[in-house]
């Protein structure tokens, strides 16, 4: 059976952000194994008695629903026993069971991923001043996440993308929302830059957004939090809380002394969250972690290319940067040759049995793990195991979303 249909279970047995998540993996190690738990194996386990009520449903019609309606929306489930599900995720209290992905997830666990957050009021400066930081730590080569919101949300996401970087959308509803509507654009166009939407919630199925839900899940994505224009009272400031009680960095843009839209930032300072001006401010106490990752001086360019243009929120925002030309006086490169006609490359006769007949189901068309492990007959670990192997012999690369497909060459 797929396996995603037990983790999809037990999100769906569970309230999200649950504790009881890490306990019961911390027990049982994997969520079909919790499925086949027996009441007194689960209280032994330390859940309550209506936890235990909760789990000893074993029906999987939700699951499967939920899991034909994601597959059929071109949609993705992402859940621990993935390889690129965060490591900084799976150790964080309530981490989730399932996770409901469309685009291209980052490899979180060698690549720095910093959170923008802040008012959906944004003032002019406010908007301006979030774009560019965020346009900065993209071309310093860290992933911007964010929630998707109206406002400083907003600002970071299109700053990432105006610098040609990565962004993640962590978004309060599910993925078939079309929520907030005002920025249905940004979403297409995050999706399209090879970024990614990410939810916690099932599409169709009933659902209450919970802003510290969802914010919880950015704190857990990321190694730290920065806080742009904030209001004294604001989601933002919760985000702030929950990064300090989960160990992540903690950031705050200062603004006017006037004014309440920068209350909120300067409580942080106040509180202990470093001051900070520039993209490089935040990506210099990240630099020896991932060596050779960070670009500061990429960073601190583009900020400054950012901040002299005429950046403004979507209502006033002119088209996203387009790719600069070279001046009329510069040859032009010619045009590119037609390509050579591509061949798999071919499985060594050295490679294991297993990897071997992994090779054998793999095609040129990235498929997803759970498809491959079906077709080649092993269990995910095996599978993964035996991919490893191929990836190292150069005859198969891993694709988006955890999907893997055949590497090719030119056929000489």
């Amino acid at each position: 059976m797929d396996s995603r249909l037990y983790w999809i279970w037990l999100q769906q047995a569970l309230p999200l952000g649950s504790g009881a998540v890490n306990d019961l993996l911390d027990a049982f190690g994997h969520a079909r194994t919790v499925y086949e738990a027996s009441p007194a194996e689960l209280s032994a386990a330390g859940m309550s008695a209506d936890l235990c009520r909760r789990l000893s449903d074993k029906s999987l019609d939700t699951a499967h629903r939920i899991l034909d309606r994601v597959l059929e929306l071109g949609d993705w489930v992402l859940t621990p026993e993935d390889a690129l599900y965060p490591l900084s995720l799976r150790h964080m209290t309530g981490c989730p069971a399932a996770l409901y992905a469309r685009g291209v997830m980052p490899d979180l666990d060698s690549t720095p991923a910093l959170a923008v957050v802040g008012t959906r009021r944004v003032s002019r400066d406010g908007w301006r001043e979030a774009h560019a930081l965020a346009a900065g730590l993209a071309a310093g080569g860290a992933v911007v996440v964010s929630g998707g919101a109206v406002g400083v949300d907003a600002a970071a996401h299109t700053g990432a993308l105006d610098a040609g970087g990565t962004t993640l959308v962590v978004m309060a509803c599910p993925l078939n929302e079309n929520y907030p509507a005002d920025n249905a654009a940004l979403r297409r166009r995050v999706l399209d830059s090879g970024g990614l939407l990410l939810s916690e919630y099932p599409p169709d199925e009933p659902y209450k957004c919970e802003f510290p839900v969802r914010n919880r899940l950015m704190v857990g994505l990321c190694q730290a939090v920065c806080l742009a224009e904030t209001p004294t009272r604001s989601g933002a400031r919760i985000t702030a809380r929950l990064a300090r009680e989960h160990n992540r960095g903690v950031f705050a843009l200062p603004g006017a002394l006037a004014g309440h839209h920068y209350d909120g930032a300067h409580k942080e300072i106040q509180s202990g969250a470093a001051l900070v001006i520039r993209a490089t401010d935040i990506l210099r106490e990240y630099d020896t972690m991932f060596p050779d990752m960070l670009d500061l001086e990429a960073a601190e360019t583009t900020q400054k290319r950012m901040e002299q243009g005429d950046a403004a929120p979507p209502a006033k925002q002119k088209p996203a940067l387009k790719q600069r030309r070279a001046p009329k006086t510069e040859k032009q490169p010619a045009p590119a040759p037609h390509p050579m006609p591509t061949v798999p490359v071919s499985c060594p006769p050295q490679a294991s049995a297993a990897a071997q007949g992994v090779y054998a189901v793999l095609t040129a068309q990235p498929q997803p793990v759970d498809l491959l492990a079906q077709a080649a007959a092993m269990p995910i670990p095996a599978l993964l195991a035996a991919l490893t192997e191929l990836e190292m012999f150069g005859c198969a690369e891993n694709s988006a979303g955890q999907q893997y497909k055949l590497r090719l060459q030119q056929d000489s």
